[in-house]
């Protein structure tokens, strides 16, 4: 990202509108250009303007909002910044507003406007603040904290870097690179595992509030459980046969209650029926009379139009006088509404030529009127300024005359105090060698220290070097020791591998171990095949008897089951003999009425054998019905029991062949498993001899395997022991390389303390002398302002009194400007405002005249208007004649309308008399005609008269609810038969199931004891089963929760590992590591920066505290120092490299070819000046363009290309410099 051009207005002190062009060939040609002042000038307000472009905020102040901006001009009402820059996705132009309202100093404050557009075409992307805010990003890769990294540089920040503590180092790298995650990460880390710990304790409690039944109870449970369900079972079986009793004995009470009903309708319909009969009459001869209903019709309605027409006769006639008048009377009206209407007419035609002339005078009057007010206005207007010159005029004559006093006094006090005026110029760099001398005085103290620190340490060097001579030693001695001990334990592992290798032990150890596997298979599998073949004969054994007791109870099944069909056979004559002889029994008082040779009412015989008292007894019948039933329930019993038997005979029959197969399967598995076994080992054999020389092979094998196993585990203890040995002489090893590298850097840090030491004593002699002869050269500086002795004790009190002369003879000639200004712009202002009151006054005169002839041309117009017209106003006149017209034309209309309707109802009137007539004689004939013809027909159905065929009618509805009744009494009839005969044949059927005997009371009574019994019961299993199902659901519970705690465990144990690593409450731990890693590649690129400036230096990591940072000093022969003892001019160099290595950084993969110091290069002397402005001009050959903004002096030797701010009265300030513009200087004016 490449600055080309900023463009700013009011903005601090730069007032106005300023530009500055980045292009020009003075900043193209040497890379590098400064931005001096004085201290307050303006300098870091360029980049202010920058950065306010490009994000709306400055480094030194948040975004600029409507509530507040302290960045714009005083006494100004606008200002705007605007840089064009270039990227690698083109080039851009960004602009910044904002204004006060009406843009005047005191309006309020609006809100600001951002936007970014094409620079090229001026097409506009953005210009909502929040998109223009993302477009920048995009555009340049960098936010507002990235920008402030890499191109806008600061140096106090590094100084506070390089003289934090390591742990301190990591939060200020996460606020300069933006890597402020890792700690985050690591508290979060350190919360994720306090989360997971709790979780898994909570679970852990909740686990522990679970309780189970015990064993015992839960089996009591069960068993109280299946005996009352059994009960309930039972229970609920005599609860539904006694339901079923009841409702047997309700169906019969209630088939009983509907038949006597029944016949309770019977009879009232025969009441209904012989009730019905009159109007069953009426209804048949209604009907007759409907056939004739259609004639009749046809001659009512004759009759009806016939009298119709004679009465609509009469009624015309009686109307056709009264319409003859209305039509005269129209006639006449019509005729005096044309005469109001001409008459009316004419007064308009008349009056209209006066109405033109009085809107003519009208218009004339209200054009007199308007610059009438205009001249009055203006009159009053010249008036008021006259006066208002005048006050003003003295008020600023007074106020001259007062400056004048003032500004002759100011003079005085600058001729009393004139050699102060060389301070503005020279305090600067009085103070700058101030500083110096401070700087050389701090010098002088340190080196006495770091002479003394340079003693102690050539002194420890040397005891060093000898403790390292004697480790060295010890460390060889013991490499050797464990070098023997080594070559030992080889050759004894040698002579137990026999001349193998360890690896073919283990592999006859393990050929030996799978071959034992194999055996062991073999053999259980031949014992397994041995005791199946057995189970197999046993269950051949089983199988014969038990088909032949299958065949036998088969026999007797088919015996017994006979002997039931007959014994049932049996039983049915014998009910159906007893039920007859309970009937004959019963027909006791059918019998007393019989008589001989006359029929039996019930079966038409004439022969009663049994009515002469030989009736037969059923005793004998029930007794051996009993027999029967006793025989048949036993035979049935045995029938049963042989069933069980020989379902169970079938079972164990299914079983023995299911076990056979399953025998048959596993030989057939086993031996296939054998011969698989006996491949493997090689051994062609049958079963028999696998039998007899398995045992031998298994001894044999397992001498072998004891053998392989007792030398593999001797072998491997000797590999761990020469393992042990050899990571023994792997670090003795190490222990000598490094002792040996200790002695050498420790012979090396001797000899380097020693001329460290030299070097110090030389550094101090030269310090001493350089602080005697800055002295004097300062105290040279100072004489011209009557300070005679200088020590480094008065240095700060010199400057303040210094600083306090300058300011006041500063002050004082600011004072005296602005009296010069402003009197000389009094002195205008009288002159010009005498000016004005004359002119005023020759204008007042000169209105005054016009006034007077325009009032006398407006009074002739109105005395005109008024002998005219009066006082009437024209439209309401042309208005009220217009309407007085429209209103006589309508009555004639409307006048017209009636006479016009009224004849055409005289002639419809006419007409229709015509027509009634010619009706009336035509229809008389058709009358009579049809009036003969229903007599006829009267006569052929049976009526006299119509007087007779009118009676027999019957109305519609009444004739249909006749029918419907007739109807509804021959269904109902039906009905009740149908009904009675079901009920009936229902009611027999019922009787003859005899389900109980008991009555409805005594079944009612055991049902409600069978409930309650039910219902306790119920609740009792309820109460158990929910016992178990809540022991259940615990149980399963407990299982989740176990398997819950597992899962958290594991997750918990991945997060205590994880906080190991990584996690801290304070996020130290893993932002300490990460910083570090950040760190150490800052480190690279600083050290890329540092050797283009010089060469003494490189910049280390501490390799025991990450983030501690050193320097290894070329000079010194590589001495590694710390930063804390840096000069301030190598502090400087080395924070400049840390700043470029950052920007490198800080811009990610976004090329950054403008830079802006804003570096205090005050402290350096002239050399470390040098050699940074050398650095600074050689990133050009990157491309880059480098600004420095300093208030020193001396870079105006340095750099050649400067952009200068030069203060001025009033708080203001000027640029100049190559590319620098004033745009617009009609604001010096205002001001």
């Amino acid at each position: 990202m490449r600055i080309l051009q900023v463009r700013f207005k009011n903005l601090n002190s730069l007032a106005g509108e300023w530009e500055i062009d980045l292009t020009h060939p003075a900043f193209a040609s040497d890379g590098i250009f400064a931005i001096t002042g004085p201290t307050g000038a303006g300098k870091t307000t360029i980049l202010d303007a920058i950065c306010l472009a490009l994000y709306g905020r400055t480094p030194r102040l948040n975004k600029v909002t409507r509530s507040g901006n302290e960045i714009m001009s005083r006494q100004t009402g606008e200002c705007f910044a605007e840089v064009t820059f270039e990227t690698q996705a083109g080039r851009f132009r960004c602009h910044w507003s904002q204004h006060r309202s009406r843009k005047k100093p005191d309006g309020e404050l609006q809100s600001p406007k951002h936007e970014i557009a094409d620079a090229d075409s001026g097409k506009i992307f953005e210009s909502k603040i929040r998109g223009v805010a993302e477009q920048i990003e995009m555009a340049t890769g960098m936010d507002f904290d990235r920008f402030t990294r890499s191109m806008l540089l600061a140096q106090g920040g590094f100084a506070a870097f390089l003289q934090a503590a390591p742990d301190e180092r990591a939060p200020i790298l996460e606020q300069i690179t933006g890597t402020e995650i890792y700690s985050r990460i690591s508290i979060r880390v350190h919360e994720r595992r306090s989360e997971e710990r709790n979780k898994l304790e909570t679970l852990q409690a909740q686990l522990a509030g679970m309780q189970l039944l015990n064993e015992e109870d839960e089996k009591q449970l069960k068993s109280d459980l299946e005996h009352n369900i059994l009960n309930e079972n039972n229970l609920s079986q005599q609860i539904t046969q006694n339901n079923q009793a009841i409702s047997w004995l309700d169906n019969i009470v209630s088939l009983e209650k509907e038949l006597c009903i029944i016949d309770e309708r019977k009879q009232n319909w025969l009441t209904r029926q012989k009730a019905f009969l009159p109007e069953l009459e009426k209804l048949n001869c209604a009907n007759q009379a409907l056939e004739l209903a259609g004639e009749f019709a046809g001659l009512t309605s004759l009759r009806s139009e016939q009298e119709a027409d004679s009465q609509n006769h009469c009624n015309c006639l009686q109307t056709l006088p009264k319409q003859d008048a209305e039509v005269k009377q129209a006639e006449n009206t019509l005729k005096i509404a044309g005469e109001n209407l001409e008459k009316k007419k004419s007064v308009q035609k008349e009056n209209l030529p006066v109405i033109r002339k009085v809107r003519e005078l009208d218009l004339k009057l209200r054009e007199k009127e308007t610059p009438i007010k205009i001249t009055g206005d203006a009159i009053a207007e010249l008036e008021k300024s006259i006066a208002d010159l005048s006050t003003k005029n003295d008020k600023d004559l007074k106020s001259f005359k007062a400056k004048k006093n003032t500004l002759n006094e100011i003079l005085q006090h600058l001729a009393e105090t004139k050699e102060d005026e060389g301070l503005v110029e020279n305090l600067a760099v009085i103070k700058s060698r101030f500083d110096s001398l401070r700087d050389l005085n701090e010098s002088h103290l340190g080196k006495v220290k770091e002479l003394g620190e340079a003693e102690t340490k050539k002194a420890e060097t040397i005891k060093a070097w000898i403790n390292q001579q004697a480790n060295h030693k010890a460390a060889k001695k013991e490499h050797d020791d464990i070098m023997k001990t080594l070559e030992q334990k080889q050759t004894e592992l040698k002579k137990v591998l026999a001349g193998r290798e360890i690896s073919e032990w283990r592999n006859l150890f393990s050929e030996f171990k799978d071959k034992k596997a194999l055996l062991e298979k073999v053999s259980e599998s031949l014992q397994s095949l041995t005791e199946t073949r057995r189970v197999f004969g046993l269950l051949n054994s089983r199988n014969e008897p038990l088909a032949a007791e299958k065949d036998l109870i088969a026999q007797q099944l088919q015996t017994q089951t006979e002997k039931v069909t007959a014994l049932e056979r049996e039983m049915n004559l014998l009910e159906t003999q007893l039920s007859l002889l309970k009937k004959i029994r019963d027909f006791e008082k059918a019998r007393q009425q019989l008589e001989d040779e006359q029929p039996c009412p019930l079966c038409g015989s004439k022969d009663h054998p049994f009515a002469r008292g030989n009736i037969p007894v059923p005793d004998e019948t029930t007794t051996e019905l009993k027999l029967v039933r006793a025989g048949l329930k036993k035979v049935n019993d045995s029938v049963s029991d042989l069933k069980v038997k020989q379902a169970q005979i079938q079972k164990d029959l299914e079983q023995i062949a299911t076990g056979k197969k399953e025998c048959t399967d596993w030989m057939e598995t086993e031996q296939d498993r054998i011969h698989l076994g006996l491949t493997a080992l090689s051994i062609e054999s049958s079963g028999k001899d696998v039998e007899k020389i398995l045992p031998g092979l298994q001894k044999e094998n397992e001498e072998n395997l004891n053998s392989a196993s007792g030398i593999v585990k001797i072998a491997e203890g000797f590999e761990k022991e020469i393992a042990t040995l050899l990571r023994s002489l792997e670090k003795t090893k190490e222990a000598v390389i490094r002792s040996e590298l200790d002695t050498q850097t420790a012979g090396y840090g001797k000899e380097s303390a020693e001329h460290a030491a030299e070097r110090t004593q030389k550094d101090f002699e030269a310090l001493a002398t350089r602080l005697a002869k800055a002295q004097d050269e300062v105290l040279i500086d100072v004489l011209p302002y009557g300070i005679k002795s200088l020590s480094t004790d008065s240095l700060d009190r010199i400057i303040l009194e210094l600083t306090s002369r300058r300011d006041r003879w500063l002050s004082r000639q600011k004072e005296k400007s602005e009296l010069e200004q402003q009197i000389s712009s009094l002195n205008i202002q009288t002159q010009h405002q005498t000016e004005q009151i004359g002119r005023s006054e020759i204008e007042l005169k000169k209105q005054q005249q016009i006034y007077s002839i325009l009032l006398g041309e407006l009074e002739a117009i109105a005395n005109e208007r008024r002998i005219l017209f009066g006082h009437k106003n024209p439209d309401d006149e042309e208005t009220r004649m217009s309407a007085a017209t429209e209103s006589a034309e309508k009555d004639f209309e409307n006048t017209r309308l009636i006479l016009d309707t009224a004849s055409q109802k005289l002639s419809k009137l006419k007409n229709r008399i015509e027509e009634l007539e010619k009706s009336i004689s035509a229809r008389a004939d058709r009358l009579k005609t049809a009036e003969e013809a229903f007599g006829v027909r009267l006569g052929i159905f049976g009526f006299t008269d119509e007087t007779g065929y009118l009676s027999a009618c019957l109305p519609e509805e009444v004739r249909k609810n006749l029918m419907q009744q007739a109807m509804l009494l021959e269904t109902e009839q039906t009905k009740l038969e149908t009904r009675r005969k079901d009920k009936s044949e229902l009611l027999e059927t019922q009787r003859q199931k005899q389900v109980t005997d008991l009555s409805r009371e005594q079944i009612c009574k055991t049902i409600d004891d069978l409930v309650i019994c039910h219902r306790e019961l119920q609740q009792e299993i309820g109460g158990i089963r929910q016992k178990l199902k809540d022991n259940d659901s615990t149980r399963q519970k407990q299982q989740e929760k176990t398997m819950a705690i597992d899962a958290q465990k594991r997750e918990s144990s991945r997060w205590d590992i994880l906080h190991e690593l990584i996690g801290s409450a304070d996020g130290k731990k893993y932002r300490n590591f990460a910083q570090g890693l950040t760190f150490e590649m800052m480190i690279g690129h600083a050290n890329r920066q540092l050797q283009k400036m010089t060469d003494r230096y490189l910049l280390i990591r501490d390799d025991y505290q990450p983030l501690e940072l050193n320097v290894v000093d070329n000079y010194q022969a590589g001495e590694i120092r710390s930063t804390k003892n840096l000069s301030g001019g190598e502090s400087f160099i080395v924070s400049l490299a840390l700043a470029l290595g950052l920007s490198h950084m800080a811009s990610k993969n976004v090329r950054v070819d403008s830079l802006f110091l804003d570096e205090g290069f005050g402290a350096l002397d002239e050399d470390i000046l040098d050699t940074a402005l050398e650095t600074l001009s050689g990133l050009q050959q990157d491309g880059k363009l480098i600004g420095v903004i300093s208030h020193v002096l001396a870079l105006k030797e340095r750099i050649n290309a400067q952009i200068q701010i030069i203060p001025q009265t009033g708080g203001r300030s000027l640029i100049s410099g190559p590319g620098c513009n004033r745009l617009n200087h009609s604001f010096d004016t205002n001001l």
